[in-house]
């Protein structure tokens, strides 16, 4: 009986411990910051090199990342996203360099959110320097004169052009035949494989990174902007929710999903705003094409199935 009670009283010690230690939890505003950084500060010329912003932002921050336009003179060759925590993103870029050896500079990069007010807000890094350097010898670097064409010498023996001629007939020759000839293809044959979709929810955000990625708003192609973010946002709420998608109206869509019980407000703003676009040819600024695209993002996050969903 004594042991038993050292024993309660050790376990209640141990555990009035473990409280002690449980750092409270803050509820301190997360401030919108970005830093970047590259793999290595020098690449040779044709190499790759990794560039990674690190976006500090509120648990339910959306951004908008840098378009491929502003890592010039670099050529983007793949990007990618890693949620580290639920206030720290890093979105990696691997680039390349097609130039002679210099010093480069890329301008600071910007990412672009909306702030506690409804607005627009900028944060931008600070200016990476890279250089680019190869292993070739400056004789061979530099660039030389165009040279003089070369005279060639014409053969006057048409001999081998005949003999090339009648090869060229009979191969033609056996290739007729054989299309003659050959055995029909059994129709019972096994159709090919074909990969399965990815979720609808992967399928419209790896849709909308590379929507990003294309800079139609940077470069005021609003009109094509709309029309491809409509296609991925009817694609991803007709897959999510199994409704038909193709060739519908706006308010077709919306009806079919009043008949699910699915709040539609998010898709109903954006729908409205491309329809105006279409239709209306009213053009609306950079702001409120970038809330669309904030507004898209949303929607995905938000009506992603949960656990038990993607379970069933």
């Amino acid at each position: 009986m004594r042991r038993a009670a050292v024993v309660v009283s050790a376990l209640l010690w141990m555990s009035a411990c473990a409280e002690e230690k449980v750092a409270p939890i803050t509820n301190t505003p997360v401030e919108w910051s970005v830093s970047a950084s590259s793999t290595t500060p020098e690449v040779e010329v044709g190499d790759d090199v990794v560039f990674t912003l690190t976006v500090t932002h509120p648990p339910d921050g959306d951004f908008v990342p840098p378009s491929q336009t502003d890592f010039e003179p670099f050529d983007v060759l793949e990007t990618w996203t890693e949620e580290v925590t639920p206030v720290e993103t890093l979105l990696h870029f691997r680039l390349a360099a097609y130039q002679l050896p210099e010093a480069i500079e890329v301008a600071p990069l910007a990412i672009r959110y909306r702030d506690e007010a409804g607005e627009m807000a900028t944060v931008e890094t600070e200016p990476i320097a890279v250089q680019v350097v190869t292993s070739l010898t400056p004789d061979v670097v530099d660039i030389h004169d165009i040279k003089a064409p070369m005279a060639l010498e014409v053969p006057r023996d048409w001999s081998l052009l005949l003999w090339l001629l009648l090869a060229l007939l009979l191969s033609l020759l056996a290739y007729l035949i054989y299309t003659r000839f050959r055995k029909d293809v059994d129709d019972a044959a096994a159709p090919a494989w074909v990969p399965p979709l990815r979720p609808p929810h992967e399928e419209a955000e790896a849709a909308l990174a590379r929507l990003v990625q294309k800079g139609l708003i940077e470069n005021g192609e609003i009109e094509l902007f709309y029309t491809e973010l409509t296609d991925i946002i009817k694609r991803y709420v007709g897959r999510r929710f199994e409704v038909p998608y193709l060739e519908r109206t706006t308010g077709e869509i919306l009806a079919d999903l009043a008949a699910k019980d699915v709040s539609d407000r998010s898709l109903r703003a954006i729908l409205e705003v491309a329809d105006m676009v279409k239709f209306a040819k009213q053009w609306p600024g950079q702001e409120d094409a970038l809330s669309s695209l904030v507004l898209a993002r949303g929607l995905v996050r938000e009506t992603r199935p949960t656990s038990m969903e993607a379970i069933a």
